[in-house]
């Protein structure tokens, strides 16, 4: 009798060549990261579908924004919270 049972998966192509190339960048197999997975689900018994967040478009727009002020160098800098909490409480004046 094999040490091994065989699990039959389907999954899309796209996301299967995406997770080969990053196991083989790491030297592993996408079998000891299922089988990671399967004994990370057995040992918490629980499973978690983590749903990434995406920002709504005035949001986009508002980090974009920000990327590109921070890029060129236009941000405010402060050496402790004290200063920061001045500087904010000047603006509000």
């Amino acid at each position: 009798m094999s040490k091994y049972s065989v699990i039959n998966l389907k999954t899309d192509p796209k996301l299967k060549e995406k997770a080969a190339k990053i196991a083989d960048k790491l030297g592993i197999s996408i079998s000891a990261v299922l089988n990671n997975e399967l004994r990370r689900f057995t040992a918490e018994q629980s499973v978690a579908f983590e749903v990434p967040e995406v920002p709504n478009a005035k949001t986009a727009r508002q980090l974009a924004t920000s990327k590109k002020k921070i890029e060129a160098g236009d941000y405010h800098k402060f050496d402790s919270n004290k200063k920061a909490l001045k500087f904010l409480a000047d603006e509000l004046k």
